[in-house]
């Protein structure tokens, strides 16, 4: 499939993000009734493998007063940012409401972060995904049909988890036939020699990538072990990167470079670019038009509600 670079507009307020709705018809506009959300669920021994879950139900009262929907639903897992060394689950909610409100189930995950950690924040994501896959019953999750996504650092997790998590070779190898569905990529790093190479000329007071690895004499293994521009093949999932075209933080050709190599390799893929765009800073309409075109993709690839 060829590259297609959109250039299209999108801001912060999610809620009201798209029009469609599950439930009855007219009740498009009011939907908050239809989940509810269990904090701080663990799915490793360490304190930060915490995750927040978005479960779609209804609220029938007395003596259970929430139940889940019987069926399997699309379930997102989302995956903050912050350069792997800082940042917290908690303001996530603006990129997962409008999943919950089309009628997924929503993961929202926190990871082991800080100087000197890498690459403790990849295994984690990758735990995730296993506990997901094997909690799939319990919780409702379509095992066929889970979307990873995040943000700037979330975003490089969200595309390693695509890309590492069909494969065998690690502790949180999810099984045979289990692949995740697609990658919603916002403004994430998808090379980590470069990033380094380019925070330590521009910003070297702000390199997270130096940060992570603790060590600069780390960065090309890890690079080379972990940079999803290096490290795709033509078995990764469908992927929709959302970037700016004048983000300082994560350069925008690190998106190109990656949907370049995606188109080398016949993956599918769409590059949304914005121009005036900086890291999270986009106007409202493009926030509007990013997640239209999030969820057209996801539907366009079988995965939607």
């Amino acid at each position: 499939m060829g590259r297609r670079v959109w250039t299209v507009a999108f801001s912060i307020v999610a809620a009201g993000c798209v029009s469609e709705s599950p439930g009855e018809e007219g009740a498009e506009e009011f939907w908050s009734h239809r989940f509810a959300m269990t904090e701080d669920v663990s799915y490793g021994e360490d304190p930060a493998q915490m995750m927040d879950l978005y479960l779609q139900g209804s609220w029938v009262g007395e003596p259970t007063f929430f139940e889940r929907v019987p069926e399997p639903r699309p379930t997102l897992l989302f995956i903050h940012g912050g350069g792997w060394v800082q940042g917290d689950k908690t303001g996530a909610d603006p990129w997962l409401l409008p999943f919950v409100q089309r009628g997924w189930h929503v993961v929202n995950m926190t990871y082991r972060l800080g100087p000197g950690t890498a690459p403790a924040a990849v295994e984690d994501v990758l735990c995730a995904l296993k506990w997901m896959v094997d909690n799939s019953d319990e919780y409702g999750f379509d095992r066929d049909r889970i979307v990873v996504s995040g943000a700037s650092a979330g975003g490089h997790l969200a595309l390693v988890a695509g890309i590492l998590g069909s494969r065998e070779g690690h502790d949180c190898y999810a099984g045979d036939g289990f692949r995740v569905g697609a990658v919603v990529n916002w403004y994430g790093i998808t090379n980590i020699e470069t990033v380094d190479s380019y925070l330590a000329d521009a910003m070297p007071d702000f390199n997270y990538a130096r940060a992570w690895a603790g060590d600069g004499a780390r960065i090309p293994d890890l690079s080379a072990r972990y940079s999803p521009v290096l490290i795709v093949d033509e078995g990764a999932p469908p992927v929709l990167t959302v970037h700016g075209e004048d983000d300082s933080v994560v350069p925008h050709e690190q998106a190109v470079s990656l949907h370049e190599r995606l188109d080398e390799l016949r993956v599918v893929h769409e590059l949304r670019s914005m121009p005036g765009g900086t890291h999270v800073g986009f106007t409202e309409g493009q926030f509007q038009e990013a997640f239209g075109a999030i969820f057209e993709f996801l539907d366009a690839a079988g995965l939607g509600r």
